[in-house]
C-alpha cells in the first residue's frame, strides 16, 4: 500500500516551482537556503501516518550539468529550524531520471552509509537516532553550489514496499569508461590512441626525463596555444640529489634502527628512516591498476561489458553482497598490454611516483605492489575485532572476551610483514561508522540497550565504585532503583537525566574508547614490535573524547578535508603530544572526466594544483605533522564505485592519463618539500580558487 503527496503541499522556501504535469514539478533552488517544507503533527506530517510506512521515494531528474545531492531533512518535536535532527543525502547523476527512495528504517541511525539502488549514488546519514512519532517536519533540499540547481521531481510517495527501481534506456559510459556526453582536452577519442599512449609511458626507463604529467598525445587532442606551448617545456624527473633511497632527507641523520620510526628534534617531529635519515611522508593512497564500477542493475547505461570469461575475466569482480563490478582502468590496460597487464602497470606506476616526487605508498593500495617497488608504504590493517553483539554501529563490546580474541586473530597479519624494513607502519583502521556522530555518548548508547553485554557489567562496576550506595546513585540520576541490576534492562537518553548522568557517562566513554584503542594496539604490538602504530584515521576530531586511548598509537592520523589543515593538526598534536600523519586529502574539479568534484571543490585543474601546493607546504610547515597522503591515485567510475562516489579526484583518468596541470603541482611542491620541512622557505602563500563541492 502507498500514499501520496501532493509536492504544491509542501512551503517553498527559496524556491521556485513550475508545474509540468499533474504528477511532475520542476523546482529551482535559488541559494543554500531553499528547501521544500512539509510540516504537520508528530507522527503524522502532511496527511501521512508515518508510523504505517516504510520507504519515502519519488523520481528526480537533475537539470544540473554535475551531479547533484538530493537532501531529506527530519525534525523532531521542539527541534530548532535551523538544523534538522538528521539528514540523509543522496547523490544523483546529471540528466538520469533516477527513483530515490529513503527507507524509515535509517532512521534509526544504526548505519552511516545506506546501500545503492539503481541510478543512485552515494547515500550519507548524517545525526543520531529520530524517532519517528515525534517528527512534525520534513523537508527537501540540495546541497548549495555556485549557480541555481534545478530538478523535475515526481510526487513523493510513502510505501509500506520498497518500490522498483527503472532506468532509462541511455548511455552514459563509453566503452573506455569515459563519461560518453562530456567533452574535454586530454580525452581519450579512440581504443588506438589509448593503446599508443600507454606503450609510449611504459617504453620510458626509470632515468629518462620524460615528462609523464604532459604526454605527447596530448598536442593533437585541440589543447589550446598556451597547453600546447606548455607540452613543449620537459622537466627534470630524477629524484633530488638530496635525498637517501627512501625518499628521505640525506644532510638530516639520527640513529638508524633498521625500522621507521619517530623522533622529536629541532622543535619538530620527524619520522626517521631505517638508516636512520629523517623523513617526511608524501603519500599517495590507493595505489592499485583501477577501481571498479559498480554495474548490477545498471547495464543499460554502459555503451560496452564484456563477458565474465575470457580476456577480460580480470577486470571483473563479487562483493560479499553479490554486487558485480566491472573495472575499465583495467581493461584498459588488459586491452593493451594483453596478459602482461599488471607488471607494465606496475613499472610504469612505479616510474610514476617516483618522477612525481611521492616517497610513500598510501592507504588500500596493492600489496603486491608495495611489497615488489623500492618505495616505502604504509599497511591498512583488515578485518578490525568485533563481537557479534556490537553497542552502537560498528562499536563492539570492548570489555568481552570475545573482543580480545577478535584483537589477537586480526594481529596475526602482521607476521607477515613484521620484519619488512620498507614498512613504515600499520593503521588500526580507518574511519570509524560510530565516530561520525558529532557529539555521541557511547556510554548513553550502551546503557540504552538491551543487549546482555560485558561492558554494561563492567559500567555498572564503575558506577558502583563511584557512588558507593544505591541511593546516592539514585539521587544524583534522578532515579529510583531498587537494585543495580535494573540497569541492564536499559535506559533511554540518560545523558538527559542530570548533570551527573551526563558526567558519568562520558567518563565511562573515555574507558570504552580506551579499551577499543588498546585490545588491539596491544594484540599488535605483540606480534610486531617493529613497525609504527599510525592509529586510527579519525574522518574527524569533535570531541577530546576520540582522543581516548592515543598513548597506545606512535603516530595520530586523521583524515583532513580542508584547505588548510594547520590547525587540526597542531590541535591534535597539542592534545595527544604526538607527530600527527594526514590519511586523507583530495581536491577534484568539473573542468575535466566526472561530474562530482569530491569533498572539496576547486574552480579548476589549475586551481587543483594550487589547493595541493598549499595544504601540504603548510601542513609540512607544523612542527607535528610527519605526512600527508592524496587520496587517490585513480579517478572513481564514473556511475560510482561500490558505495557510489563518483569524483574527479585522481592524478589519472580512467586511461591512465594524468591531469597536466594538477600533477605538474604535485610534482613541484613534492620536489621541493624538505625545503618547507627544514625551515629554508616559507610555505606558499597562494590559495586555490575554491567551489562549493559537489559530494555525498
Amino acid at each position: 500500500m502507498k500514499r501520496k503527496i501532493n509536492i504544491l503541499d509542501f512551503e517553498a522556501r527559496h524556491c521556485v516551482t513550475r508545474r509540468i504535469s499533474s504528477k511532475t514539478t520542476e523546482i529551482s533552488f535559488e541559494d543554500e537556503k531553499s528547501s521544500f517544507m512539509l510540516r504537520g503533527k508528530p507522527g503524522r506530517v502532511g496527511d501521512i501516518n508515518w508510523s504505517r510506512s516504510q520507504y519515502i521515494y519519488f523520481d528526480i531528474k537533475n537539470l544540473c550539468d554535475h551531479s547533484l545531492a538530493v537532501i531529506f531533512n527530519f525534525w523532531e518535536t521542539g527541534s530548532p529550524e535551523q538544523k534538522p535532527d538528521m539528514s540523509i543525502k543522496m547523490g544523483v547523476m546529471p540528466d538520469l531520471k533516477t527513483r530515490v527512495s529513503c527507507p524509515l528504517e535509517a532512521l534509526k541511525a544504526e548505519n552511516l552509509f545506506l546501500d545503492r539502488t539503481p541510478g543512485k549514488l552515494k547515500t550519507v546519514v548524517q545525526g543520531d537516532k529520530v524517532e519517528i512519532k515525534k517528527i512534525d517536519r520534513f523537508s527537501l533540499t540540495v546541497s548549495d553550489f555556485l549557480e541555481e540547481q534545478s530538478i523535475i521531481i515526481s510526487d513523493i510517495y510513502f510505501s509500506e514496499m520498497e518500490p522498483e527501481y527503472p532506468l532509462p534506456e541511455k548511455t552514459i559510459v563509453d566503452e573506455l569508461g569515459q563519461w560518453e556526453e562530456k567533452e574535454w582536452p586530454g580525452k581519450t577519442d579512440s581504443e588506438e590512441k589509448l593503446k599508443n599512449y600507454l606503450k609510449q609511458q611504459t617504453e620510458v626507463k626509470k632515468t629518462d626525463k620524460q615528462d609523464f604529467a604532459d604526454p605527447k598525445q596530448d598536442t593533437d587532442q585541440k589543447l589550446d596555444t598556451e597547453q600546447k606551448q606548455d607540452t613543449e617545456q620537459k622537466q627534470d624527473l630524477s629524484p633530488p640529489e638530496q635525498t637517501t633511497k627512501y625518499g628521505s632527507l640525506l644532510n638530516k641523520e639520527f640513529t638508524g634502527t633498521g625500522f621507521f620510526r619517530t623522533e622529536f628534534a629541532e622543535d619538530r617531529w620527524f619520522l626517521v628512516d631505517p638508516e636512520g635519515y629523517a623523513f617526511f611522508s608524501i603519500g599517495l593512497d590507493c595505489i592499485n591498476p583501477g577501481a571498479g564500477a559498480r554495474v548490477d542493475g545498471l547495464r543499460p547505461l554502459f555503451a560496452w561489458l564484456p563477458g565474465k570469461e575470457g580476456k577480460f575475466a580480470a577486470a571483473w569482480s563479487k562483493r560479499q553482497n553479490s554486487s558485480e563490478f566491472f573495472d575499465f582502468h583495467k581493461a584498459n590496460l588488459i586491452r593493451t598490454f594483453g596478459e602482461k597487464w599488471w607488471q607494465r602497470w606496475a613499472e610504469m606506476t612505479e616510474k610514476r611516483l617516483l618522477n612525481w616526487g611521492f616517497n610513500t605508498i598510501g592507504n588500500w593500495s596493492s600489496v603486491e605492489f608495495c611489497r615488489q617497488s623500492n618505495i616505502p608504504y604504509v599497511l591498512p590493517l583488515q578485518d578490525f575485532p568485533t563481537t557479534e553483539k556490537k553497542i552502537f554501529r560498528d562499536f563492539p563490546d570492548v570489555f568481552s572476551p570475545e573482543y580480545k580474541k577478535e584483537a589477537d586473530n586480526y594481529a596475526a597479519q602482521l607476521e607477515d610483514f613484521k620484519d619488512d624494513s620498507q614498512l613504515i607502519g600499520y593503521f588500526l583502521r580507518n574511519e570509524p561508522n560510530w565516530a561520525f556522530v558529532r557529539n555521541l555518548n557511547i556510554a548513553e548508547k550502551l546503557l540504552a540497550s538491551e543487549k546482555d553485554l560485558v561492558s554494561k557489567e563492567k559500567m555498572i562496576e564503575f558506577l558502583k565504585e563511584r557512588y558507593g550506595a544505591l541511593e546516592q546513585f539514585n539521587e544524583k540520576w534522578s532515579l529510583n532503583l531498587s537494585s543495580w541490576g535494573q540497569l541492564k534492562k536499559g535506559i533511554t537518553e540518560a545523558g538527559e537525566l542530570s548533570a551527573a548522568a551526563f558526567q558519568d557517562l562520558q567518563d565511562f566513554s573515555r574507558k570504552m574508547i580506551a579499551e577499543y584503542t588498546a585490545v588491539p594496539s596491544a594484540a599488535c604490538r605483540k606480534v610486531d614490535p617493529n613497525h609504527l602504530n599510525l592509529g586510527m584515521r579519525y574522518a574527524y576530531i569533535w570531541s577530546d573524547i576520540l582522543y581516548a586511548g592515543c598513548e597506545n598509537f606512535d603516530v595520530f592520523s586523521f583524515n583532513c578535508y580542508k584547505f588548510d589543515p594547520t590547525e587540526e593538526i597542531k590541535k591534535i598534536g597539542k592534545k595527544t603530544d604526538l607527530p600527527v600523519m594526514i590519511g586523507e586529502f583530495h581536491f577534484g574539479a568539473l573542468d575535466r572526466g566526472l561530474p562530482s568534484t569530491g569533498l572539496k571543490g576547486a574552480a579548476s585543474q589549475e586551481e587543483r594544483g594550487r589547493a595541493y601546493r598549499y595544504y601540504v607546504e603548510n601542513c609540512a610547515l607544523t612542527k607535528y605533522a610527519v605526512g600527508a597522503h592524496y587520496f587517490t591515485l585513480n579517478d572513481q567510475p564514473v556511475l560510482g564505485r561500490f558505495d557510489g562516489e563518483n569524483y574527479q579526484i585522481g592524478l589519472v583518468d580512467v586511461c591512465h592519463k594524468p591531469y597536466r596541470e594538477f600533477v605538474n603541482e604535485v610534482q613541484k611542491t613534492n620536489k621541493t618539500l624538505y625545503e618547507v620541512v627544514t625551515g629554508k622557505r616559507a610555505p606558499t602563500e597562494q590559495k586555490a580558487e575554491s567551489v562549493p563541492p559537489v559530494a555525498f
